[in-house]
């Protein structure tokens, strides 16, 4: 095509038509739909619209939610909320690389020393301007001893030295050299408020929304805070996320143009929205990950044998054709995904087979036992079904296996780390260190599988502060063979993160570490 056509299609774009219009008029102008939809969300991105209402509906919220970053459990409903009116000193972009927030710029040096300069003329909700000590004193409460977000409090406690060096400049000094620490300033629970904040629950940060109500489980409403240091974030006059455990209801609400945007739908309807008029459907390959954790100090799953003859009996490619559609890929037992640096791909692939299934069983002292899965919708959608798959193929090896439903509210709280084996989704992390090292260590309050290896322990504080990479890849396989073959974590499946949304929305380049656009949708998407 001609090069005038094209630039004449793209000042359409930019210029408010609607995106069935502008498909319409690009094919009768002899362009593919394919490149048409390229040349679309190439001017809509580049175009960020101010003003309107963005209504979006996603899982994962309970009445125990809270805005303490001490409490948080990183679901998508209570992360959404929260990243609207709080910020982290960094975030991550589409290709998993650490991007200023409210911090400018980095320096770090080989002795684990780093300069943090912040953003100057950052204010909160209440007029204060942002200071470093505003961020020392917000750091310093993840070492609270009733912290329940570990891996914020894993990271804070390799601080040796945390202090101000002026208004601006934030000094850290670590016990242990990690040269990602710019990409762990980006976690969720790592959000900035007041110095001395006694209560969170106000929300009185520095983010692009202030909080006008929110009602744990329910509802965040927020509307746009005047004074916000960003213009190439927080684009809506106000945002309204709504809780919606039913990805039925979600998809519903979407359809009749309740809402704008959903996360996570039903993966055996998401492909309707590829074809409804008026709806697109995002798919990105992603780091999101679904586990079915056996706790290895509860009985049964004391046995690591009985722990493996489970992962040789889980069907994996059913779960992904029938319950993800076909939406992701089989998993296994490595809570990293192929395409991220350090993955090991020399480890045998776990599929089924009920004979090697058996044989660890028989190993484990059992010809048969019954056990007992915990399941909710609330875990993420389409835990149940995967459970009921797992217990017909755990069946064919002589595992008996009971699907315990629970329900969504209070899984988190009353299920999650509580019971000997559960279902259990998981937002990965940029990079391998973190993910390992934040979940799966002997410290950590998150190892849902209560996963304990003093070798595994030592090879991830020594590859982290290793500089050569080639000896780091080395340290980092030796620890993923240790976890595949010790842990109870039965990582089964990587999901594709997958957003509905109106065609009356746009955006950019979408996030892959966290669902719905890294649990920022809120504050980068726009209307067209």
């Amino acid at each position: 095509m001609e090069h005038g056509k094209l630039a004449r299609l793209t000042a359409r774009a930019k210029a408010g038509i609607s995106r069935r219009d502008f498909m319409r008029t690009a094919a009768s102008a002899g362009l593919s739909a394919a490149m048409a939809g390229s040349l679309w969300s190439e001017a809509q991105a580049a175009t960020p619209q101010k003003g309107g209402t963005l209504k979006a509906g996603a899982d994962g919220g309970a009445t125990t939610d809270t805005f303490n970053p001490l409490q948080m459990n990183g679901a998508d409903h209570p992360t959404l909320s929260i990243l609207s009116s709080y910020d982290t000193l960094t975030e991550i972009d589409e290709t998993g690389a650490p991007q200023p927030s409210l911090a400018e710029s980095w320096e770090g040096n080989a002795d684990g020393t780093w300069a943090i300069k912040l953003r100057k003329g950052v204010e909160f909700h209440d007029g204060k301007t942002l200071t470093a000590e505003d961020v020392v004193w917000s750091l310093k409460q993840q070492l609270d001893e009733n912290n329940r977000v570990a891996e914020a409090q894993l990271i804070v406690q390799n601080f040796e030295e945390l202090r101000a060096d002026g208004p601006d400049t934030v000094l850290i000094k670590q016990k242990e050299v990690n040269f990602d620490l710019p990409t762990h300033l980006s976690s969720f629970a790592m959000i900035i408020g007041k110095e001395g904040n006694d209560d969170w629950s106000a929300g009185i940060g520095t983010g692009p929304y202030v909080k006008e109500d929110w009602q744990p489980g329910i509802q965040y409403l927020g509307r746009k805070f005047a004074n916000f240091y960003r213009d190439d974030q927080g684009h809506f006059d106000e945002v309204e996320i709504l809780n919606i455990s039913d990805p039925g209801a979600r998809m519903s609400g979407l359809l009749s143009n309740t809402l704008h945007a959903i996360g996570s739908p039903e993966t055996k309807t998401a492909g309707r929205l590829a074809n409804a008029p008026g709806f697109e459907l995002v798919q990105v390959s992603a780091t999101q990950h679904f586990t079915c954790d056996m706790r290895a100090d509860m009985d049964p799953f004391t046995s690591a044998e009985l722990r493996r003859a489970v992962k040789w009996g889980i069907n994996r490619q059913e779960i992904v054709d029938k319950v993800l559609s076909g939406y992701g890929t089989i998993g296994n037992d490595l809570p990293i995904s192929r395409g991220q640096q350090f993955y090991n791909d020399q480890l045998e692939q776990r599929e089924y087979d009920p004979d090697k299934a058996r044989y660890h069983l028989k190993q484990a002292g059992f010809e048969n036992i019954d056990l007992t899965l915990a399941t909710s919708d609330g875990a993420f959608g389409g835990a149940v079904d995967a459970a009921v798959l797992m217990q017909n193929s755990l069946g064919g090896a002589g595992m008996n296996v009971t699907v315990d439903r629970r329900p969504a509210d209070g899984y988190w709280s009353d299920v999650w780390l509580k019971v000997p084996w559960c279902m259990v989704y998981w937002n990965g992390r940029p990079t391998v260190d973190w993910m390992l090292s934040s979940t799966y260590t002997s410290g950590s309050d998150w190892n849902s599988s209560a996963f304990r290896n003093e070798r595994f322990d030592t090879l991830l504080v020594e590859a982290r502060a290793e500089p050569d990479e080639a000896k780091r890849r080395e340290m980092y396989h030796k620890a993923q063979r240790i976890f595949w073959e010790e842990s109870g974590t039965a990582v089964f499946a990587f999901a594709n993160i997958l957003i509905g949304h109106s065609e009356k929305l746009a955006h950019g380049p979408v996030g892959v570490s966290r669902r719905m656009d890294d649990s920022r949708l809120p504050r980068r998407w726009w209307f067209a």
